[in-house]
């Protein structure tokens, strides 16, 4: 059974189905980076919600700051676009929202991309971002991740599960979207 579009709806299919349009004819490579940005920012914004540049760890990034974070408590995202698209503030909003639940400030590193910078220098990255929170007095920190930032994401469990970097900071947990190898 099909069921017809509701009027309601309309705009916001209309505008779904614009976003990809100037991407069309950009070639597949890292010239297409901005376009994956602008798909990914398309989210709309919270208006409870900060967006700061800093680093962390030594790996620039974004800090999205919920108005109601707790001081110990961090969450790491991981951004997708396998391991050669994506950025920090091209997931900004959609990190926001995440935050804003969880009520956590959250950074997301802008870690190195190939094909430029190859493996391993994406782990080394979010593994030395992980460490300098530690290193900030950061007690508890999550991570989440979408596709290559899932990856990576469950990487850095493993290796924490292994290595336990920083006695004082514990990894509260991981909620990854699609990870992608």
């Amino acid at each position: 059974m099909i069921h017809r579009l509701d009027p309601g709806d309309a705009a916001i299919v209309a505008a779904m189905r614009a976003v990809p349009n100037p991407g069309k004819g950009v070639p597949i490579g890292i010239e297409a980076r901005g376009q994956y940005d602008a798909v990914i920012g398309s989210v709309l914004a919270r208006d409870e919600v900060k967006y700061k540049d800093g680093s962390c760890g030594g790996i620039a990034g974004l800090w999205v700051l919920p108005a109601d974070w707790r001081p110990d408590e961090v969450v790491i995202h991981l951004h997708g676009g396998w391991f050669n698209f994506g950025s920090a503030a091209g997931y900004g909003h959609l990190v926001g929202h995440i935050a804003a639940r969880a009520k956590a400030r959250t950074f997301i590193p802008d870690y190195r991309l190939a094909p430029e910078h190859p493996f391993p220098a994406a782990p080394e990255d979010v593994l030395a971002c992980y460490r300098g929170l530690s290193e900030l007095g950061v007690r508890k920190i999550a991570l989440t991740g979408d596709s290559a930032g899932g990856n990576l994401a469950l990487g850095l469990a493993a290796r924490f599960a292994r290595d336990a970097p920083g006695a004082n900071t514990m990894l509260v947990g991981a909620a990854v979207f699609s990870p992608r190898y």
